[in-house]
């Protein structure tokens, strides 16, 4: 038995009163919370810092864990899709795939987290979750603009889940993006998932480009369908935002809407009253758009917040500490209280597994990280189970 004490301990939502005790069993879980009054004091391991639960990563491409430094970076997204499709085309051999995701998916572990909610286009990372400490929630990404093609690519993502399931996976069906998945086909996954009890995700609002394509001004979108060889003369802007645009089609399902970067007030309370989650991925938005979202406008939605890494393709490393510290340096409103609740527990409640993870659960291990705050920064010290 071990009894675990710290400067501070964050259950997820909260700091515990200073005597709190963590009592850890003989296979790493969680017993109880005790206070300290009834331990002998030689028998408490004192730790300098703020104990918290596993952190959650919201939103990854594990996939393309093989794409680091391969990207330009501050491209925007249009020519970012470009040289992503380009790359994924070859060069790249499966054992090289699954090498790169299985160091990355280490790398994760490292960084204290423990669970994570990551795109699938294919089965490339499967392997690699099947061998986790990790427990993943896999979103399987169907693309198709053209709502003629939703049958057909609905029951592609489909297939895809199955084989996921098939492996002792868990995972959902989610659109791309509202610039690349037609509102049937959004409307159809996203029925999916309500009708199954599974959580929903989307890219929502990730650079300017998506806004002016759904209010029909010019666009660089033009130049990826062009080099996609696809005809979107049909498309007709719809003349709202593109959260807008499909944000009927998710009624009281979980739903994370990834980015935001681009979102303003208007279209953050509409999200906000259908309790879509809002997932931040602060050093993709910067490699890519060279942008952040103004995450003051969000000071009102705290309990809706997580934090995601997205790609290896998109960052330099997956490591939530790093993302939460983007958030602290660029928000007048957000204290690291709330930036804890977001790497802990919204991010497991925006997936669905607050039952095991997010907070501190006795009978369960959620994971336990030692962090400290030094110049209103978080700082990793390591993980403790």
């Amino acid at each position: 038995m071990q009894f675990l004490k710290a400067n501070k301990i964050f259950d997820g939502k909260q700091y515990l009163p200073q005597s709190s005790v963590i009592v850890i069993d003989s296979q790493n879980k969680l017993k109880e919370i005790i206070s300290e009054t009834g331990i002998e004091k030689d028998k408490i391991e004192f730790f300098n810092g703020i104990i918290t639960p596993g952190f959650v990563n919201a939103h990854c491409h594990l996939e393309l864990s093989h794409l680091k430094n391969k990207i330009q970076k501050h491209t925007g997204i249009p020519e970012f899709g470009k040289q992503i499709i380009s790359q994924r085309m070859g060069g790249f051999t499966k054992e090289q795939i699954y090498e790169c995701a299985t160091n990355a998916d280490v790398e994760m572990w490292n960084n204290g987290i423990v669970a994570v909610g990551d795109i699938s286009n294919a089965d490339e990372s499967f392997k690699t979750k099947q061998n986790s400490k990790i427990v993943y929630h896999t979103f399987i990404e169907i693309l198709g603009l053209n709502p003629a093609n939703k049958d057909v690519m609905f029951e592609f993502g489909l297939t895809i889940l199955k084989l996921l399931n098939s492996l002792g996976l868990k995972g959902s069906l989610a659109p791309h993006a509202p610039y690349s998945t037609s509102v049937e086909l959004i409307a159809a996954i996203a029925n999916y998932d309500r009708e199954n009890n599974l959580p929903f995700s989307i890219h929502n609002q990730e650079t300017e480009e998506e806004t002016k394509f759904f209010f029909g001004h010019e666009n660089d979108f033009k130049k990826l369908y062009d080099f996609l060889k696809l005809d979107i003369s049909w498309f007709k802007a719809p003349g709202c935002s593109s959260l807008r645009s499909y944000i009927e089609t998710l009624k009281d399902q979980k739903a994370i809407l990834v980015h935001n970067t681009f979102s303003d007030q208007a279209d953050i309370q509409l999200a906000a009253d259908k309790n879509c989650f809002f997932c931040f991925c602060p050093n993709a938005n910067l490699y890519i758009e060279n942008k952040l979202p103004d995450y003051n406008l969000f000071q009102n939605h705290i309990n809706q917040l997580c934090i995601g890494t997205d790609s290896l393709a998109s960052n330099g490393c997956l490591d939530l500490i790093c993302e939460a510290n983007v958030i602290l340096s660029h928000s007048k409103k957000l204290t690291v209280e709330n930036v804890l609740q977001m790497l802990t527990y919204n991010g497991a409640a925006a997936l669905g597994i607050t039952e095991n993870f997010g907070q501190l659960l006795p009978g369960k291990n959620s994971g336990l990280n030692l962090v400290e705050v030094k110049n209103d920064q978080l700082n990793f010290i390591k993980k403790l189970t």
